[in-house]
């Protein structure tokens, strides 16, 4: 319940945050945790402390073994790092090495891989790095929410050859109901919904794209862009929505005199510059 509580303070504290990290970006070695089972293609280095000679950076083969010099090959496969480390040691034990001193580490997790698509900071390919894995991890390694108004999110799961939709209540996961913190196995994808935007363009201070929540007005999308500047129409500005458009004098809006305008997903504020 800890680690739940600690999972989704991270993800508070970085939904809608930007990150200097991206997914294809080259990792330093992972932190693994002591449950992580070790799979085909992950990439370990092996340090023999009394025969560095024996010492390797070695790929899991496709049997399930490294293959250590001069020693030849140590099943590890679905081992932890320390039960890996007791199989090693016990092979060298066996006709090499008297008694043997190894360390172990992980340099690249490649067999348990899982995907994040949508509205996070950092969609792309995780590696699971302990045995239980959770969507709240999961959220987190991938930089948080965009929106951290997102109501549900999916896991796409394949169950033999077919493709299982799972639903993740968002809200209830932040609100820290464990039941809502789904387990992940490999292979999984976690789709979160892409953040709705609006679009402030023209005469205003930061023009973009700007996220989207209910409620937003015309007022308040041209405020999230930084206010108009000094060449700003403001009593012609043009909200186009699909093929349509409609002109809103701002000048009134801002003075109490017109209702200012809701906004919908998708919708383009354009504020025209001032002829004079």
């Amino acid at each position: 319940m800890r680690r739940l509580a600690r999972n989704l303070m991270l993800l508070g504290g970085l939904a809608g945050a930007p990150s200097s990290a991206r997914a294809d970006d080259p990792a330093p070695a992972p932190l693994v945790d002591p449950s992580y089972e070790l799979g085909i293609g992950d990439v370990l280095r092996v340090d023999v402390v009394t025969d560095p000679e024996m010492s390797g950076s070695l790929p899991v083969g496709s049997d399930g073994t490294v293959d250590l010099p001069v020693a030849g090959r140590v099943k590890v496969v679905g081992y932890t790092l320390d039960g890996a480390k007791e199989q090693i040691e016990a092979h060298l034990k066996d006709g090499y090495l008297k008694n043997p001193q190894v360390t172990l580490s992980v340099l690249k997790l490649v067999s348990k891989i899982l995907k994040v698509t949508g509205g996070v900071a950092t969609p792309g390919e995780y590696p699971m790095t302990s045995h239980h894995f959770l969507v709240s991890q999961l959220l987190v390694r991938s930089g948080g929410l965009v929106d951290p108004s997102t109501p549900t999110a999916e896991v796409w799961r394949d169950v033999a050859g077919q493709r299982e939709v799972i639903p993740v209540d968002v809200v209830a996961l932040s609100r820290g109901e464990r039941a809502a913190d789904l387990e992940l196995i490999p292979g999984d994808t976690l789709v979160v919904p892409p953040a709705q935007q609006i679009f402030v363009d023209g005469n205003v201070q930061k023009p973009g794209g700007y996220m989207f929540r209910d409620g937003t007005t015309l007022s308040m999308a041209v405020a999230a862009a930084g206010g108009t500047n000094g060449t700003a129409l403001t009593t012609k500005v043009k909200l186009i929505r699909g093929e349509e458009q409609q002109i809103v004098n701002l000048h009134r809006v801002l003075k109490g005199l017109d209702a200012d305008v809701m906004l919908r997903p998708g919708d383009h504020v354009y504020i025209p510059e001032s002829p004079i």
